[in-house]
């Protein structure tokens, strides 16, 4: 009886740090995030392809900027809250939902140079932070990435 409790209670302790883990970084629902930001008082624009062809449209017009085939891009999420300054809001947040991480990867890596240039163009934004998490690509203040999570 002792043996099973300890292989139950091992088992447990791993779902659960397998779940603490899983919980951590950016959301890849687009509507999710979308809700968290409104609650918090941003203004949200996303454009979402599922099952929408005007919006996948869009979103494949974006995807060839960015050195990406149609499809690959899924959804695209911007928010902003507080005063302009500079034209760069208070708290601002730009998310890309793609297909897959390959995806994601294959858009981080191929557009460097862009990445840089953004790095650049917000470097006075407060707290700006840029990441890859699994299919999603974000950058923004860090307020409004917490914001989003």
């Amino acid at each position: 009886m002792k043996k099973y409790v300890k292989i139950v209670t091992l088992a447990l302790a791993l779902v659960l740090a397998l779940a603490a883990l899983t919980a951590c970084g950016m959301s890849n629902n687009p509507k999710k995030t979308k809700k968290a930001l409104e609650s918090r008082d941003y203004t949200v624009e996303v454009i979402i392809g599922d099952g929408d062809l005007e919006a996948q449209a869009e979103l494949d017009s974006y995807a060839d900027e960015m050195n990406l085939t149609a499809g690959e891009l899924v959804a695209m999420l911007t928010a902003s809250k507080g005063e302009a300054e500079n034209d760069v809001p208070e708290n601002f947040i730009y998310i890309y939902y793609f297909k897959d991480s390959k995806s994601a990867n294959k858009f981080w890596d191929s557009n460097q140079e862009q990445i840089e240039k953004t790095k650049e163009t917000y470097k006075d934004a407060k707290g700006f932070e840029m990441k890859k998490s699994g299919s999603v690509v974000y950058f923004g203040t860090k307020q409004a990435i917490n914001d989003a999570m």
